[in-house]
């Protein structure tokens, strides 16, 4: 997809931080830009300023989901980019968590994106000029960081993405996994967004102080979206998977591979 101009590009989780960022850069590259959300206000506004199209949708709900398919193909045709970017924060140590809090983290941040692919992928793969698919996933993908739910989801969403590179490999439907660390968004105010059968009553003002106190540490420490936005567009024009946008933060994630180098060492050189 080194030609964008005049592409369709479908955005889950499109009304705010790194959806609205890769909506403006989609927009300025000359594609029709879809953006969906479950934030009809934020929406709304979103979609007028930006000079968009916006539909509310669930990505937790695979109607929704269907329907926002349904929608691009009546309006606009197909999709050509899809940017699988929906997400919540959340969650917690085994300790304090109750199956509530995974279920939501789950249901979003994997479930989300298996809908999508589910309803999108057979239109993307029908186009005669090809497509890309970005998923979100995060550094948490790549190495085993606190907040289990969270973590847990975004391993499923790199390894999905692995698997999809495999079977799309020698097609003309390019696949890419963004692994952001940092970055101001404001995934660290999810709950305003928790269904009320999927709170976790005991957590909630606790977790209200922990948010506010995670978000004035990581402002101080995130990127602008915007600047990540630039990185996913040249990406999908250069055709690569990997979009790890922090290396530094791969750090916290080494000892994972190391330990797992130091296993191969062991092994037949086959292996190595």
């Amino acid at each position: 997809m080194k030609d964008l101009h005049g592409k369709v590009a479908v955005i889950t989780g499109g009304a705010s931080g790194i959806g609205k960022a890769i909506a403006v850069q989609c927009r300025d590259a000359g594609m029709v830009v879809v953006i969906a959300d479950i934030e009809a206000a934020a929406l709304d506004a979103t979609a007028a300023e930006l000079g968009v199209h916006g539909v509310q949708t669930d990505v937790t709900d695979p109607a929704s989901v269907q329907s926002l398919a349904d929608r691009v193909v009546a309006e606009h045709g197909t999709c050509h980019v899809l940017f699988n970017n929906a997400g919540v924060g959340g969650g917690g140590s085994f300790a304090e968590l109750t199956l509530k809090d995974w279920k939501w983290v789950i249901d979003v941040d994997l479930w989300g994106v298996i809908y999508v692919l589910h309803s999108f992928l057979p239109m993307i793969r029908a186009n005669e000029a090809g497509g890309h698919i970005v998923n979100t996933a995060s550094i948490a993908g790549l190495g085993p960081f606190v907040n289990a739910p969270y973590t847990a989801a975004k391993y499923a969403v790199v390894g999905i993405s692995e698997t999809l590179r495999t079977e799309l490999a020698g097609s003309n439907v390019g696949v890419s996994v963004l692994c952001p660390g940092f970055v101001r968004t404001n995934i660290y105010k999810s709950q305003r967004n928790r269904p009320e059968e999927l709170r976790n009553e005991t957590k909630k003002v606790a977790a209200r102080t922990e948010n506010r106190e995670t978000l004035a540490a990581m402002d101080a420490l995130a990127t602008d979206p915007a600047d990540l936005a630039t990185e996913v567009l040249r990406a999908i024009q250069a055709d690569e998977f990997w979009i790890i946008t922090h290396p530094e933060t791969f750090a916290q994630a080494m000892p994972r591979y190391d330990e797992l180098r130091a296993i191969a060492g062991g092994y037949p050189s086959q292996l190595s």
